[in-house]
């Protein structure tokens, strides 16, 4: 009996600092000040990939590869990667036909001007932004709560919302990324890979942003 409670409060005391850990670096890379979208980039590689890197291999003692660095080399995970694009993109078709999505979801005017700009945009700005994303909430969030099984999936997209709501960020604007915030995690929880989700949702934001930019001409 006393193993086993010595088990479970060992458990209790390692989510209390993980959890700690989380709430600190969500705070920290939203709340450090900068002056410019550069170091707006460096804040959040800082905070949401360097720290949560750091944790898992100076705290937990952890392989990378145990929270989701894992190479995608699974048909299956492809498979399942195409059928969550295809779903996304019929359900956001939907939303812009009789919703008016296309709306209120904005591009920046800057990627507009040129393919190159949109490149820039979608494969820099943007994906530096996303990466960073899916490593905190895929990797490390959806990965420190990996005994809880699915529910796991639930948490790291129900914290991605709660992070939007308080930063008063919820709106037309991020609803793909919460889209993608519960389907990603499913699919990382079905893979054990991150990286499906990165990829999945970095095509699914370039392709959107590609279409919403053709219906304004």
């Amino acid at each position: 009996m006393s193993d086993n409670f010595s088990t479970k409060l060992s458990f209790y005391k390692e989510k209390v600092v993980i959890s700690t850990v989380i709430f600190l670096c969500l705070l920290l890379s939203v709340t450090f000040p900068v002056s410019d979208s550069i170091q707006s980039i460096s804040r959040s590689i800082f905070f949401l990939i360097i720290l949560p890197i750091l944790y898992i291999k100076l705290i937990s003692k952890e392989t990378l590869s145990s929270w989701g660095w894992i190479k995608p080399n699974k048909i299956s995970g492809l498979f399942l990667s195409l059928i969550l694009l295809a779903l996304g993109s019929v359900l956001f078709f939907l939303l812009i036909r009789f919703v008016g999505f296309s709306s209120h979801y904005q591009v920046p005017l800057f990627a507009k001007n040129s393919f190159a700009d949109f490149l820039l945009y979608e494969l820099f700005f943007l994906n530096v932004y996303f990466f960073s994303q899916e490593v905190f909430f895929k990797s490390f969030v959806l990965f420190a709560f990996k005994q809880f099984s699915a529910w796991a999936v639930l948490i790291q997209s129900g914290l991605y919302l709660l992070v939007l709501l308080i930063s008063k960020d919820l709106s037309w604007q991020t609803t793909p990324f919460i889209f993608i915030s519960l389907a990603g995690g499913w699919l990382t929880y079905k893979t054990k890979s991150f990286f499906y989700s990165y990829f999945f949702g970095l095509l699914f934001i370039i392709t959107l942003d590609a279409y919403i930019i053709s219906l304004a001409k």
